[in-house]
């Protein structure tokens, strides 16, 4: 690296983030933005020779971004502030989390650790200042290394401190006053979290509902807050060539005479009854519950295996899918990398779908934009679980609230009322729109297509003022 060219930190965890951050063209256009400024992407994707060759550039490098697990003095400091997060019961999420957390006792002494914080550490209590004592107690000597080799003016970051491997980052940008910036790719991370998030010197958020969850729960002042719309969806959104529903068919082996219900599946340790829901979809189908005929497209989560649905894998009307590609290891267990083709395929698999089944997704954002009805499931396997492992406390965090207090979505409470509400959606796919309507307006915010633009200017914005330099033109885009 030159020494006169400024350069930015972008970290990419695993796949998701490569998805959310890289591949709506954040380097492209920042490279675009600055004519001298370098980029390093710090990443354990580094590892895999498709992914460099997909970023390759005479300005970009690649460095590798180990896993990392708070242990010793940092894990029993951070103990204390999860604590005293949990105990403050701050959103409705939060105090479900925290029962959760005691029934199952994987988080002990939650008032006691809450007492000690505030008796021995006051500032882990305050939004404002949770981690500023772990940050002057704790170093990375790999992080310090790769601060040293690089020297960044920027470090831009895919979450504010919720992903552990991005830690050691952030907290060295803070230890050496280096600015640092947060896409936030998710819409619960604010309100759901068994952590509180880390304050950055600039966070990026989908919505004005997001930037008012991190001023008023996380200490952020609103001029620390940009909003940008979700750059993932931007091609949701964009005017273009679209993908013909039987030429989609064809790639999933469906049957373009029949209606599709697609279920999406959540990670089994959230949800372990997804067989359970897809034979009373099975069932619903062969017993002809509904005037229309249908088959069923089973979308599996990053996180879900393929291994659990084999019973299902030659079933007629049945298709199953984990449409990802497959690469190294990540710090979190990830091993899967969302490429472009795979952002184009769930597009797609949106578009076309007659409905959309899942429990308490953010798929059912997606689903709205293209005014695809969704049904949630709120029961569980063929018995209920205690409440609080059930699929019945989804529905009350406070994230989705905000999708059925819009009348958005039917959230069926038993396998007979899943079966009538697609039954009602296939026979009129336009009830609710309205509330899918308001859905969008509120999550998304800008309709444009343009989120990742407005990514790159404010990324772009922060590196001219951190070095110094003003950035050659990139257009303004509404806000």
């Amino acid at each position: 690296m030159t020494s006169a060219a400024p350069v930015v930190l972008v970290s990419v965890p695993h796949g998701a983030a490569a998805g959310n951050v890289l591949r709506t063209g954040l380097v492209g256009r920042l490279l675009d933005a600055r004519a001298a400024c370098e980029i390093v992407l710090v990443s354990p994707l580094s590892n895999d020779p498709a992914f460099v060759r997909e970023f390759e550039h005479s300005r970009v490098r690649f460095d590798d971004l180990p896993p990392h697990r708070p242990d010793g003095l940092e894990g029993r400091l951070m103990a204390l502030v999860q604590a005293a997060y949990i105990d403050s019961g701050v959103t409705e999420s939060v105090r479900i989390r925290g029962r959760e957390a005691i029934a199952k006792k994987s988080i002990r002494w939650i008032r006691a650790k809450s007492m000690m914080a505030s008796l021995l550490a006051p500032s882990m209590v305050r939004k404002e200042s949770r981690y500023t004592v772990i940050d002057r107690a704790v170093t990375h000597s790999w992080a310090e290394q790769l601060f040293d080799r690089y020297q960044p003016a920027l470090l831009v970051a895919s979450s504010p401190g919720l992903i552990f491997s991005e830690i050691p980052l952030l907290r060295t940008a803070a230890k050496r006053g280096i600015r640092s910036m947060a896409v936030d790719p998710s819409w619960d991370n604010f309100t759901n979290k068994l952590l509180p998030v880390r304050r950055v010197d600039r966070l990026i958020v989908w919505n004005d509902l997001m930037k008012r969850q991190a001023t008023d729960l996380h200490g952020y002042q609103p001029d620390e807050v940009r909003v940008t719309g979700t750059p993932q969806w931007d091609l949701y959104f964009k005017p273009g060539p679209v993908t013909s529903r039987e030429a989609f068919f064809r790639r999933i082996g469906a049957d373009p005479s029949r209606k599709l219900i697609t279920l999406t599946t959540t990670p089994r340790e959230l949800y372990s009854h997804h067989d359970h829901v897809l034979r009373v979809l099975i069932r619903a189908m062969r017993d002809g519950a509904w005037r229309q005929h249908a088959q069923v497209l089973v979308r599996l989560h990053p996180r879900d295996e393929i291994e659990m649905y084999a019973e299902f894998q030659h079933l007629p009307g049945v298709m199953i899918e984990k449409p990802f590609r497959s690469t190294v290891t990540t710090g979190d267990g990830l091993a899967i990398d969302i490429t472009a083709e795979n952002q184009q395929h769930l597009a797609d698999t949106m578009r076309h779908s007659d409905i959309v089944v899942n429990v308490a997704s953010t798929i059912a954002i997606e689903a709205a934009i293209f005014d695809t009805p969704v049904v949630n499931i709120s029961f569980d396997g063929e018995q209920p679980s205690d409440w609080v492992r059930s699929a019945r406390r989804y529905y009350r965090f406070t994230h989705y609230v905000n999708i059925t207090r819009h009348g958005a979505v039917r959230v069926a409470e038993r396998p007979d009322e899943l079966v009538e509400h697609v039954g009602a959606y296939l026979d009129d796919p336009s009830l609710d729109r309205e509330g899918r309507r308001r859905v969008v307006l509120e999550q998304c915010q800008f309709l444009d297509g343009r989120a990742a633009e407005r990514v790159a200017r404010f990324v772009a914005e922060e590196l001219a003022d951190v070095a110094g330099r003003p950035a050659r033109s990139l257009a303004a885009v509404g806000e």
